[in-house]
């Protein structure tokens, strides 16, 4: 009898040690924190607004398949779809006009396999294996933020996006024995940039010119037949400043920066002339845009000047009156 109990002992153990299979998870929940992402107010809609922003490198769990049938492991996202990306799946965050594609690096090695999430998809395989039986998965997760929509909000991020999900006796993923999934949440805020105007209307009085000012040449600009005033800003910090010129082309010349004069042609208007509006040394072209800078944040102050250009051989009397508009963007 003695004997007979050591050999069913014997014949227990080898049997528990080779018959087990399951996941275990290695920890509990994942969260990539992203810091602050700063939103340019007029970035267009499906546009990225970040790069790619990485999380922790972890390993998360370990699957048992003795069978070989295989273990697995991958990405499920749980937020409602905003469409697509580069060819990647976008997602709804808690915040309006603010979107997300995901993926995971990761595999059976840090950084084997880089699994985007693909347009038309909620989940994404991140590795498949048939042998040996014992596997442990190494993820890093990753993002990229993509504006959704014209008006964007500012806030802060809390919120699981997916979950790892580990299973095993599958030979494709979603398909196998879960044993548990590990929540993936973000954390962070987001930054919707831009300036108020604190010149709303900039009036240039270049005042009265002789017409003896002008020469005989098209393009001369007399010294005496221009003003500027100061474009003013109150900017959060990062805005890209952006701004374009709009207008009516002056007809006599191909110059698109050149504007025509208020009632050009008519009775009592000056001939020959037109007006420029120039920055930093050089004229604004009609809706050209051009980066003014990045703020700092703050007030920003940017010199505009106004001046009359020669349009004809030939400049007669009469007003000479211009208008347009400044297109302020932030993009």
């Amino acid at each position: 009898m003695k004997l007979s109990f050591r050999i069913l002992f014997i014949f227990l153990t080898l049997a528990s040690g080779y018959s087990y299979a399951g996941c275990s998870n290695l920890i509990s929940s994942a969260t990539l924190n992203f810091g602050n992402v700063i939103v340019q107010r007029d970035a267009p809609s499906n546009s990225a607004i970040s790069g790619l922003i990485y999380g922790v490198q972890q390993d998360v769990a370990t699957c048992v398949d003795p069978s070989g049938t295989g273990v697995a492991n991958g990405i499920v996202s749980v937020l409602s779809t905003a469409g697509s990306y580069n060819g990647n799946a976008v997602f709804n965050t808690s915040l309006n006009g603010i979107g997300i594609s995901m993926g995971v690096y990761g595999g059976f090695y840090a950084g084997q396999y880089d699994q985007p999430m693909l347009a038309g998809t909620t989940y994404r395989s991140a590795g498949w294996s048939s042998g040996p039986p014992t596997r442990t998965w190494t993820y890093q997760p990753y993002i990229q933020f993509v504006k959704t929509a014209a008006l964007a909000t500012s806030g802060y991020i809390n919120q699981q996006i997916a979950y790892y999900r580990p299973e095993y006796g599958s030979t494709n993923f979603m398909a196998g024995v879960n044993s548990g999934v590990i929540p993936l949440y973000i954390s962070g805020t987001v930054t919707v940039v831009a300036c108020s105007i604190s010149t709303p209307n900039l009036t240039f009085p270049i005042g009265d010119v002789p017409v003896s000012s002008f020469g005989s040449t098209v393009g001369t600009t007399p010294a005496v037949a221009q003003n500027t005033q100061n474009l003013g800003l109150n900017c959060d910090v990062g805005a890209n400043i952006n701004v374009s010129l709009s207008g009516t082309q002056n007809p006599d010349i191909s110059d698109s920066s050149v504007l025509a004069l208020t009632g050009q042609g008519g009775a009592g208007v000056a001939k020959g002339v037109g007006v420029q509006i120039v920055y930093n040394g050089a004229p604004l072209m009609l809706n050209n845009r051009i980066v003014l800078k990045t703020s700092s944040g703050g007030q920003e102050t940017f010199p505009l000047t106004a001046r009359y250009y020669q349009t004809r051989t030939t400049v007669s009397t009469g007003t000479a009156n211009a208008s347009a508009t400044l297109n302020l963007t932030y993009q």
